[in-house]
Order: C-alpha cells, then structure tokens, then sequence
C-alpha cells in the first residue's frame, strides 16, 4: 500500500491477484476505497469516486466511438478504474478505448480467468478498513451537525463543507438560482478554483432542486457518504423550500386585493419595510412565466409581489427595486413590459393595464418595455401607428419574403377562424402538422404564444392594423 491508502498499483503488484494493465497506466496511483461488480450499461451512475468497477465486460458498448465516450463517462465521475475479466461474447475492447484511457491516465486492467472478483472485493475491503471506520465517524459527525445545526441552512451547509472539505450549494433547476450554499461553495464559484471537479443530484423528494458538490481533487465524496449527505442536506433546507410556497401563495392574494383597490391588511409582513408611497411600478409578463417568475422572485427574497392576473404575470415592484427585477427577469429570458411609476395604492390597477399594454406595443426582441418609451397606441388612430404596432408585434413576419408571406398568411388565418385548427388547415389546404409547423416557427420569430392571452390579443390587434392598412392603400 501507498502510506494508508490503497492504489490501483497496489492491486496490479499483488501477485496472487494475476492482474494486468491493458492501458491508463499513468493512472496507477490513484486512490481505491471500494471494488463494486456493474454489468449495467451506465455504471457510472451507481459507482463514485475512488471505487473500482470491476465487469465481465457486459456494460462495455459495442462501437468504438461509444467505448471512447464509455471511458469519459468513468474518468469524470471520478472511478479509481475497471478491472475486467477475459473477454467472452461480449464487446472486444477496441483500440480506441484503449488510447482514450491512456490519454486520461484512467487505469485499465484484465484479471485472469482464476481471479474471481470476489478476490478482488476482499483485498479492498480488507485494506481499506481503516478507511471505513473513518468515514462511518464522518458520518456520524454529519448526522450530528444536522441535529444540532441552527435553523439557517447556510449554517448548516458551512459546517458540512469544513467537515467533508469541499463546497455545497443548493440549486433550483427550473431558475438555476441558488436556493442555499455554504461558505466555501460560494468562494469556489466566485474564485473559478481549478481542478475542482463539480457533481449534481436531485433531492430525492424535490427533482426540481439539486445539490450541487464541487470537489478539489483528493476531496472527492464517495457515494457511501454522498446518499447520506443528500438526506441531510434535503432535510436542512426542506423549512426553506416549504417557505417558498407559503411566500408566492401569499403575494398572489396580495396583490390580488391591490388589484381590486383593496389595502391588504398584512402587506407590512409580506412587503418589509416598503412604502407603496415612495413609489412603484407594475412590471407584466406572459403567463407562460408564471412558475419560474414567481419562484425566482420567492428564492431572491425581493420585496416584490407576483400574481396572475387576466392571462398575464403581474409583479408589484418598489421603484428601488426595479433594476433587481429586470436583472432576474433578464436572466429567466422574461420578456416584461413596465408601467409608470405610482405612489398611491389605488392606481394599481391602472398600473398594471398600463404595463400590460407597454408590453403588447413592445417588439419581438425587447425584453424591458419601459411605459416612457412607447409611442404606440393599441388603437391605432392613424396608419403610421397603424405601421409602427405591425412592425413591432410581427417583426419579420411583416416582410415581403416568400416564407415571411406564408406564415403570416397561416397566423392570419388562424386568427381569422378562432384558433380552430381544422378550419384553419381547410381553409389553408395543408395538414395539421403542416399547420403546427407553421405555428411553432411563428411563434419562434414572433416571440409570442397563441396559448397566452396577452399574446394573442398582440397578434389579433397587429392582424387588425395590417388589415388597416391593406384596406387604405
């Protein structure tokens, strides 16, 4: 053994094992804490770092190319190696499979046919006992931080990162805004460490959030520890993911009472420490939005209120907190449009009529409308504005382009026959699928989805426009 750790060159040197290296031998050294048999065709996702596969070589694919990519999958989720037995009906290990695992130093071995893996599993086992007795008092350190750890998770999450020395942050999917981290997660992420290698899972309750390990080399959480480190961490942060519902469920029924000219008697709880009187704004959104805006909002913490409202994603923000909002929404890829800014809670309503309206005039393109800059009226009293509502809600729809001609004919069409589809497709000559086709590239050059309101009623008041303008010429 190499001091007190066994390495693969431990295994290869003991002569009673009969293995040898067929490639990766650059790689030798590397640490061994477990030999687990997987005959499963992904076995990295139930082996982890610094354990052995060991396969009679059922799960090696057939093609070189996905030998290669075999080969890459083991080495990043940090195996030790694999070892395999004599190769019988199964894929032959192809030169490439051989020159990707000596490029990346990942040890492979063959045992002899009198070698049995269990063997193998034993000489492991036995050398790393020591090793395992240490990692069952880690753990039992880790249930304790757990247990006696404060209610704030970034506590708790600090405390597990100096115990297991690598950094954990807790991630929502759908937002990818960090719901909770520790200490050295957020040092790590803002220091772009080298050679730190970062591995996600979701928590078994929640698929929509994920814990997130970066790793310095030789830091590497065996799945031993990892399983249990998930159930710690989903606890820990299961009062915070719990809080998040509580806080969109009441905003929405804040805001709804703001809506309706009605001062909600826990604003001061759901809104701290703001005045509606120093001023704010109604920020609107498609409804499509709903889900990751008013979760990204909850997970910010951000002095805001969100609701659906009238086919459309309201957001109540204090005027100091705009340039926050349009940050997260810009990152969320939100188109918004934004009202003007009010100081009494009576004009809300108008508000968000207001900011609605701004974003229907807004072009395909923009993402912050801002009221200040919309000189278009939804009305159209005259064909430049006429012109000017086309261009903005259709883009390149509105060209003379062949292509642009067809699309814009089917959007009109569709609109024409009330969104029926085998009206549409009749009227049109073409398949339903030719149909959705269609409808699916004018909603990406648009930017708008027939399925929201709000952008429907867009692209009903441009086809009104065009038709303005058509009948004056």
């Amino acid at each position: 053994m190499t001091g007190t750790h066994l390495t693969v060159r431990d295994l290869v040197n003991s002569e009673s094992l009969e293995t040898v290296v067929l490639a990766g031998e650059g790689g030798l050294d590397r640490f061994v804490s477990w030999a687990h048999s997987c005959e499963m065709k992904n076995p990295w996702r139930w082996l982890g770092p610094n354990e052995l596969l060991m396969t009679v070589g059922l799960c090696i694919p057939e093609t070189a190319d996905a030998q290669r990519n075999f080969i890459a999958q083991l080495d990043e989720a940090g195996l030790a190696g694999m070892v395999s037995g004599p190769i019988i009906d199964t894929p032959e290990i192809s030169d490439e499979m051989i020159a990707e695992a000596n490029a990346r130093d990942f040890p492979l071995l063959l045992a002899s046919a009198q070698t049995p893996f269990a063997a193998l599993g034993r000489t492991v086992a036995a050398a790393t006992a020591t090793e395992q007795a240490q990692q069952v008092l880690k753990l039992s350190k880790m249930y304790h931080l757990a247990t006696f750890a404060e209610s704030d998770p970034h506590d708790l999450l600090t405390r597990l990162e100096s115990l297991l020395e690598i950094g954990i942050r807790v991630l929502d999917v759908e937002t990818e805004q960090t719901v909770a981290e520790g200490t050295l997660a957020a040092q790590m992420s803002s220091s772009h460490t080298v050679g730190v290698r970062v591995r996600t899972y979701p928590l078994p309750s929640d698929a929509s959030v994920q814990l997130e390990l970066r790793e310095p080399k030789g830091k590497e959480l065996d799945s031993f520890l990892q399983v249990h480190l998930l159930k710690i961490v989903e606890v820990g942060v299961g009062r915070v993911l719990g809080l998040l519902g509580v806080r969109i469920e009441e905003s929405e029924q804040a805001l709804a009472q703001l809506l309706n000219g009605k001062l909600p008697s826990e604003l001061d709880r759901v809104m701290p420490g703001v005045k509606l009187s120093d001023g704010f704004a109604l920020v609107s959104s498609s409804l499509a939005n709903w889900p990751r805006v008013s979760r990204a909002v909850a997970i910010a913490q951000l002095p805001v209120l969100v609701a659906r409202s009238r086919g459309s994603v309201l957001a109540l923000v204090p005027s100091q907190w705009l340039n926050d909002v349009r940050e997260l929404l810009e990152n969320l890829e939100v188109q918004a449009g934004v009202s003007g800014v009010f100081t009494d809670y009576r004009d809300v309503a108008f508000a968000a009529e207001q900011a609605e309206q701004t974003r229907l005039s807004a072009g395909a393109q923009e993402s912050w409308s801002a009221f200040e800059g919309v000189t278009v009226s939804l009305l159209t009293r005259s064909r430049d504005e006429a012109a000017e509502l086309v261009e903005q809600v259709l883009g390149d729809l509105a060209n003379p382009d062949p292509k642009m001609v067809t699309l814009r004919e089917t959007l009109f069409a569709f609109l024409r026959n009330d969104r029926h589809w085998q009206q549409t497709a009749a009227e049109l000559s073409i398949h339903r699928q030719s149909l959705s086709y269609r409808l699916n590239r004018i909603r990406e050059i648009t930017g708008r989805d027939l399925a929201g309101s709000a952008d429907l009623s867009a692209l009903w008041l441009a086809y009104q426009a065009w038709l303005m303008l058509e009948s004056s010429e």
